[in-house]
């Protein structure tokens, strides 16, 4: 048993994905359940969190509609207007009717300002996750957004701020330490979580292993422990440098290979905790 807490679907031909360029042409059509079903079964993954990919209110209903009849599905991270507090309120009070709702996640990479989250703007609109007991995901890729994370955990410390993928580590070169130093500051606050995913598309190309990815989880373990991580696949981005099986197999290994008997927490526990996923 195990808890998949980060993939997505898509089909660009009814929600356009603004973010995909020439180099995501691999996985420019449709992804939907019945294609990752198969899958996570047969990987032992028994309930997955779905997270959103455009920051359009259409591009989270169209989640809300697959997942509904799921129950494998066990939960959503939606994306909200943040930095418009009365649009924010608005749309929250939609989706909090929603049983499946978890939290919100905005694209921030994408923003050209690399510390939109701190923006004053915001602070309402936060406030309100904190209040919801919603998650906040951040995909905060190194290294423009993980200093940040310490000033926005210290802000609302009634909010939990989950790293998306540790941050996107630069594996196998001389720049790792500085990002551990960044994850670590990060970890310092005890509202701050981390999911181990996403790392095959930062190792090396081709014949990657868990062992290319050792080195990051190593650094989240001992940053944070087992009781503020979590895994996930980041499917479909995950078949630009594997396939699911891999991708969720050396993932697991990695982590167990470093957690030993705490790989559980991690892989299941943890997971069903912060995206309450036993209702």
């Amino acid at each position: 048993m195990a808890v998949d807490t980060h993939h997505h679907f898509w089909n660009p031909a009814r929600i356009p994905q603004g973010w995909m360029t020439d180099e995501h042409a691999a996985i420019a059509r449709a992804f939907e359940p019945a294609d990752l079903e198969p899958l996570v079964r047969a990987a032992g993954v028994t309930r997955t969190v779905v997270v959103q990919s455009a920051a359009r209110d259409d591009d989270t209903d169209y989640l809300f509609e697959l997942a509904a009849d799921l129950p494998w599905i066990g939960g959503i991270v939606a994306w909200c207007p943040l930095d418009d507090e009365r649009r924010a309120r608005v749309r929250l009070d939609e989706l909090l009717s929603r049983p499946k709702l978890r939290g919100v996640r905005h694209l921030i990479h994408l923003e050209s300002d690399p510390h939109w989250i701190l923006r004053p703007a915001l602070r309402p609109a936060l406030t309100l996750l904190e209040e919801a007991r919603l998650v906040l995901e951040l995909p905060a890729v190194y290294p423009r957004h993980l200093g940040d994370v310490p000033e926005l955990a210290r802000r609302h410390p009634g909010l939990d701020v989950v790293i998306d993928h540790l941050g996107k580590p630069p594996l196998g070169s001389v720049r790792m330490e500085d990002w551990a130093e960044l994850l670590r500051g990060a970890a310092r606050l005890p509202n701050v979580r981390a999911k181990i995913s996403g790392l095959n598309t930062v190792a090396p190309r081709g014949d990657w292993s868990a062992a290319d990815l050792v080195p990051a989880v190593r650094v989240a373990v001992d940053a944070f422990g087992a009781e503020r991580l979590v895994c996930g696949s980041d499917w479909p981005v995950a078949l630009l440098n594997g396939d699911y099986e891999r991708v969720w197999r050396e993932t697991t290994a990695a982590v167990e290979h470093v957690a030993g008997a705490a790989a559980g927490q991690i892989l299941t526990t943890t997971a069903t905790a912060l995206y309450r996923l036993d209702g």
